[in-house]
């Protein structure tokens, strides 16, 4: 019996053998599914050889039905950040981001979506940033000082007072 599938996961044709063929259920080990699965992907289109039982599926036929089911990767130009509420790449709301950096010649800007006005993070490089200050309203953020770096030490007032007694 085939491991469960795990929700949201895709299965990866990374541990596919494309010179080996798979039964249904050495298909599923391998792709971490169930039976239920792979017998699904053949009624969708997975080639198989099934001219005799148990039928098999070859391996590098299943690899390019993997790849082909697969989504293509969304890239984001240079004025936009990925949305992870509409799951698009999308401009930033009033064309404004603000830049925190991080280290030397790098950071992150972060901006509202234009569509549902959720906040965005996109890390940048130096060029990256010049660029999108010549398309984009961008405001630089500075991050708080750490207390060990401050000037002057927290004093511990309440030290120097007379203790109560409830006597």
């Amino acid at each position: 019996m085939g491991l469960p599938e795990m929700p949201g996961k895709r299965p990866s044709g990374r541990l596919v053998k494309t010179h080996r063929s798979y039964t249904v259920g050495e298909a599923a080990r391998v792709l971490n599914v169930c039976k239920g699965t792979i017998r699904r992907y053949l009624k969708d289109g997975l080639p198989c050889l099934n001219e005799q039982r148990p039928l098999l599926i070859l391996g590098q036929d299943l690899k390019a039905f993997l790849n082909a089911k697969r989504k293509p990767k969304q890239t984001c130009r240079i004025d936009q950040c990925f949305c992870m509420s509409c799951k698009a790449p999308r401009k930033p709301a009033f064309n404004e981001v603000e830049f925190q950096p991080t280290k030397a010649g790098r950071g992150n800007i972060r901006a509202l979506c234009e569509v549902c006005s959720t906040v965005m993070h996109k890390a940048v490089s130096a060029f990256g940033l010049k660029a999108l200050g010549d398309i984009l309203t961008v405001t630089e953020v500075r991050a708080d000082t750490r207390l060990r770096d401050g000037n002057s030490p927290s004093t511990n007032e309440h030290f120097k007072q007379d203790p109560e007694t409830h006597a």
